[in-house]
């Protein structure tokens, strides 16, 4: 699988969740802090992919909050800053697909 199936293996996650494009329309419900989860997972499981991905910004606190890490996990205990991260990821794996399919053609 290459960089570029993974991306699109993530952002499924979104649209599995009804929640590609509309993370901040979100109805105080459950989906959220599962995309959260969810989308976490696979950034760290991620192989080929992560080393493309913004270290500081994804792949660190990623890795943080899979580890249960303190300072990462209050950081993202409310949903408006998990949607705003999940957003973040969204926007660069839309960008970064598509800057990989302009080179591809």
């Amino acid at each position: 699988m290459n960089e570029i199936d993974q991306a699109h293996q993530i952002l499924a996650i979104y649209r599995f969740y009804r929640m590609d494009g509309k993370l901040y329309h979100y109805d105080e419900d459950d989906r959220l802090d599962e995309l959260f989860d969810a989308v976490v997972l696979a950034v760290n499981e991620c192989g080929i992919l992560k080393p493309l991905l913004p270290q500081e910004e994804f792949v660190i606190p990623c890795r943080g909050l899979l580890r249960k890490e303190k300072s990462w996990t209050e950081r993202f205990e409310h949903q408006d800053t998990r949607a705003f991260f999940l957003s973040d990821i969204y926007d660069f794996l839309r960008l970064f697909v598509g800057r990989m399919k302009l080179r591809v053609h």
